[in-house]
């Protein structure tokens, strides 16, 4: 980097207002304070500059920054080649229900049921079903994933992207992760329909990834259909699981309900 972009970075502080702040920020300090270790994300992700109490007794950290520049809603060349860097920093070859996206599921479906109705709980079940199934006796790449990988966490440096916001990431996540989330959330955020001909484009771009970054295992159409799947059960479970409430007047998890609920019509069999 020139000197000149060196003295536009700045130490952004971010501060806890309740405990589940704070282990965001906890979880979010970890994995920097990890992958800055990681010589091939150099200057791609932020840095933890100090971390504690304050004297109010609020966690706070300190990271570097870099103002809000160059977004893009376009998935590009630059995005793929970040993911891919991302995966391979802890990457796994498993088959789904060893990893530990299915055991995160598997349990969130149970804290779910405390407060689902039935009938929902039965589209939640169903849905983790077709993904067992289809997941069956497929043997994949499963990676870090950033959690949030969306525009408004991505600076554009030119040569390189800067990606912030790490309180969600997490390992042994479906590469199609974050592809298909930076596709998605942006519409459904914005309450702009999130339809089954999106939903499919989406799934042939994040395949298109999948066998760009990992072309040594194989992605059949049924695989995407299932970790496609895998993602959107995902988000819902994370959404409702902070309300303690299957919301579906929140605009990600109505819309994602409605894919939930139409699968077979974008499923791949």
């Amino acid at each position: 980097m020139s000197a000149s972009n060196v003295n536009l970075s700045f130490g952004l502080v971010k501060r806890a207002a309740d405990e589940a702040a704070e282990r965001l920020l906890a979880r979010e300090a970890r994995w920097l304070r990890e992958l800055e270790r990681v010589e091939s994300l150099e200057g791609q992700v932020p840095r933890v500059l100090e971390e504690g109490p304050s004297p109010a007794g609020c966690r706070y950290i300190v990271i570097s920054m870099w103002p809000a520049r160059g977004e893009t809603r376009a998935f590009t060349a630059d995005h793929a080649r970040f993911l891919a860097t991302l995966g391979r920093t802890r990457f796994r070859a498993l088959e789904f229900d060893a990893c530990g996206t299915c055991h995160w599921i598997q349990e969130s479906l149970a804290q779910a049921r405390a407060f689902a109705p039935a009938r929902a709980m039965r589209t939640l079940e169903a849905s983790y079903h077709d993904c067992e199934t289809a997941l069956l006796y497929w043997t994949g790449p499963y990676v870090l994933s950033q959690g949030d990988f969306a525009p408004w966490n991505i600076r554009n440096l030119g040569s390189q992207l800067f990606v912030t916001d790490w309180g969600q990431a997490r390992a042994d996540a479906s590469p199609l992760d974050d592809v298909l989330h930076y596709l998605m959330i942006q519409r459904a955020l914005n309450a702009r329909p999130v339809t089954v001909p999106l939903l499919r484009d989406a799934m042939r771009r994040a395949a298109d990834f999948a066998v760009q970054a990992y072309p040594e295992w194989t992605w059949r159409a049924p695989v995407i259909g299932a970790l496609t799947l895998v993602y959107l059960l995902g988000v819902v479970l994370h959404r409702s699981l902070a309300r303690r409430r299957l919301d579906r007047s929140d605009g990600v998890v109505g819309a994602y309900w409605k894919l939930l609920e139409k699968r077979a019509a974008w499923m791949p069999q």
